[in-house]
C-alpha cells in the first residue's frame, strides 16, 4: 500500500511538472503588431480620414509563428500632427476606396467592388453622430472611374470611361454633363465648375459647368492629373504633373502649372476644406500619410 501511494504521488508530481511546463510555454508567447496607414482624405471638419491596417503575429517562446490576424479600421485624426486617432468603423475585408467627404456635412462617399479599375458601387456613409442619412449604395454597371461631391453636397459627379455625369444621392436625376473618351479623374466639391481629366498618353484637364456649358480644355502642358479644386480660390486646380504636386490657375489667359512640391508621388491628393493643405499616400510606399502645407510648400509625414 505504501509503495502504491509513493507511485501515485510520483505520477502526480510528474503531471504537475508537465502542466507547469505547458503554462510557461503559453506565457512565453508574444504578439508583434505592425500598423499600415493609407487612403487619406479630409473631412468637412478638417480632420484626416484614413484606413489603418493592423497586422498581428503571434509567436511562441522560440520565435516560431503560431498565428496571425489582419484587421482594417476607418479612422480620423488631427491634420496638424497626426494625433488624436479616433475609430469610426471596422472595414476589414471591404476597405473604402477613393474617399471623398461632403463639403457641407458628415457624409463620406467611397468606391466599392473594384474590378478592372472600375468601381461597381459608390457607397455614401454618415460618419457623424447626428444621425440623418444612413448607408446608401449606388450601383453602376460596368462601373465608374472617379467621383466627387457637388459644391452644395446634394449630388455626386462621376465619370465612366466615356462620360461625365451627375446624380442625386438617392440615385435619381442621373444626368449627362459631357461625353469624352478615356476619362480618368473628376472633381467638383468647390466652385461652380466640374474638372475632369481625359486622354491616354497626353492627359488634358478640362472644366465645364454641370449643365454641360462653357467647356474649357487646357493644353496638355498646362494640365494636372487627379485634380482637386481649391476652396480658397476656385480658379486654382491642384493635381499631379510629372510626379510632382502642381497647381494651375485656370482663369489665366495662358494657364501654366506651378510646382508646389517636386517628386511627391502622391497617389490621390485631397485638399483640405480651408484650401491650405493637401493630404495623400505615396504610390511608392506601402504605408504612409503625408500632408503638404501649400503656402510653405513643405511636406510632413503624419503616419
Amino acid at each position: 500500500m505504501f509503495k502504491n501511494s509513493r507511485l501515485v504521488i510520483g505520477i502526480c508530481l510528474l503531471l504537475g511538472i508537465c502542466v507547469l511546463e505547458f503554462t510557461l510555454v503559453g506565457c512565453g508567447e508574444t504578439t508583434d503588431n505592425s500598423n499600415y496607414y493609407y487612403n487619406p482624405s479630409f473631412t468637412q471638419a478638417g480632420k484626416v480620414i484614413f484606413i489603418k491596417g493592423l497586422q498581428s503575429t503571434n509567436k511562441n517562446w522560440i520565435g516560431s509563428q503560431t498565428g496571425s490576424k489582419y484587421t482594417e479600421s476607418l479612422m480620423t485624426m488631427e491634420a496638424a500632427a497626426g494625433a488624436g486617432e479616433h475609430f469610426l468603423m471596422d472595414v476589414t475585408g471591404n476597405p473604402p476606396y477613393a474617399m471623398t467627404c461632403s463639403p457641407t456635412g458628415t457624409l463620406v462617399a467611397f468606391g466599392n467592388n473594384l474590378r478592372n479599375g472600375l468601381f461597381e458601387k459608390i457607397v455614401i456613409e454618415n460618419i457623424g453622430t447626428s444621425g440623418g442619412l444612413g448607408r446608401t449604395e449606388l450601383d453602376f454597371i460596368p462601373g465608374v472611374t472617379s467621383f466627387d461631391w457637388s459644391a452644395d453636397g446634394t449630388k455626386l459627379v462621376y465619370a465612366t470611361s466615356s462620360e461625365v455625369r451627375t446624380i442625386k444621392l438617392d440615385g435619381t436625376a442621373d444626368t449627362l454633363v459631357t461625353a469624352e473618351s478615356a476619362i480618368g479623374a473628376v472633381a467638383w466639391k468647390y466652385g461652380n465648375r466640374i474638372a475632369f481629366v481625359h486622354g491616354t498618353t497626353a492627359k488634358v484637364l478640362s472644366l465645364i459647368n454641370p449643365t454641360g456649358t462653357n467647356r474649357t480644355d487646357l493644353s496638355a502642358a498646362a494640365s494636372v492629373d487627379l485634380p482637386q479644386i481649391s476652396s480658397a480660390n476656385t480658379n486654382e486646380v491642384f493635381g499631379i504633373a510629372g510626379g510632382s504636386l502642381c497647381s494651375v490657375d485656370v482663369s489665366a489667359g495662358t494657364p501654366a502649372t506651378t510646382v508646389v512640391l517636386a517628386n511627391c508621388k502622391g497617389a490621390l491628393p485631397r485638399i483640405a476644406p480651408a484650401g491650405d493643405k493637401i493630404v495623400y499616400s505615396k504610390i511608392t510606399e506601402q504605408s504612409g500619410i503625408y500632408v503638404v502645407n501649400i503656402a510653405a510648400k513643405t511636406e510632413t509625414k503624419l503616419k
